[in-house]
């Protein structure tokens, strides 16, 4: 796909995934980030993307792969092991 088009398809479909974006989140704040970080890694990876891949699949796969890499980071941060204490 062309850089132009490309570009322009992306700016098409931010409506539907800000939308997307809040169901995931719950959030205007979050879920204004994680567009902009979607469109980013869209852009980003242009190059990746096949014309006979479905564009709006691509986008909500790679929104939904970053909510969810985001999710898992921050459990993972909020997991604490205390190894102060005696196990036995």
């Amino acid at each position: 796909m062309e850089t132009v088009n490309f570009k322009t398809e992306v700016l098409a479909i931010q409506d539907e995934l800000l939308r997307f974006a809040f169901k995931l989140t719950n959030d205007p704040k979050e879920a204004n980030d994680l567009l902009q970080e979607t469109s980013l890694r869209a852009l980003d990876n242009e190059n990746e993307f096949t014309g006979e891949t479905n564009f709006r699949g691509w986008m909500y796969t790679i929104m939904r792969n970053i909510f969810i890499n985001n999710y898992r980071k921050q459990v993972r941060d909020q997991t604490f092991i205390n190894y102060a204490d005696n196990p036995y």
